[in-house]
């Protein structure tokens, strides 16, 4: 887990942004002073294959990491409040939490974490208060704001900032990204406008 970690500290370098070298740092400073002891985990291991499948023909620097840490990796349906989120929509990605309120890595300024969407579906327009970016790990989506049109592929970034509508569609492999939240990282403001 500690490649990963350091691959993902790269990553976020790579990103430069204020947002991005602020998690970083506390990624840096929790590695420094904690010694991490992760247990396996295979709690969802059919989701695991799916996503392993979609790593191994992914170039990205963090593909093969993220091959060898899924043993440890916890994958669960949204942190979206079900009060906020349908169930036909939550269906659609599993997230894996790495920073934030009750994970990995303790943060109240920062949420971070992977997202796998499935292949061949639509993530709605939606938005929150937190400002969002994505970094594109495993295969490609096609990405909208409700005006603009992007097709996101491996070692692309999208920034999101506070309330802007944006829309996922995955292609046949589907999409792995790591995403961080900053500002308002409370999932309460999420909203779906479609």
């Amino acid at each position: 887990m500690n490649n990963l970690f350091e691959k993902i500290c790269n990553l976020l370098t790579e990103e430069n942004t204020e947002a991005s070298l602020g998690i970083k740092n506390e990624i840096e400073a929790f590695r420094s002073s904690q010694n991490i002891n992760f247990s396996p985990n295979r709690a969802t291991p059919s989701l695991s294959d799916e996503i392993v499948r979609l790593l191994k023909v992914s170039e990205h620097i963090l593909a093969k990491q993220l091959i060898e840490a899924q043993k440890w990796l916890v994958w669960r349906k949204t942190t979206i409040p079900a009060t906020l989120i349908s169930e036909e929509i939550s269906n659609l990605f599993y997230v894996c939490p790495i920073m934030g309120l009750d994970t990995y890595i303790p943060s109240k300024r920062f949420r971070l974490g992977f997202l796998y969407q499935k292949p061949n579906c639509y993530y709605p327009l939606h938005n929150h208060n937190a400002v969002e970016t994505y970094a594109v790990i495993g295969g490609a989506l096609d990405w909208s704001d409700g005006k603009e049109h992007r097709k996101l592929t491996v070692g692309d970034f999208v920034h999101h900032p506070s309330l802007l509508p944006h829309a996922f569609k995955t292609r046949s492999l589907g999409f792995l990204g790591l995403w961080h939240w900053s500002g308002d990282i409370s999932p309460d403001s999420y909203k779906v406008l479609e």
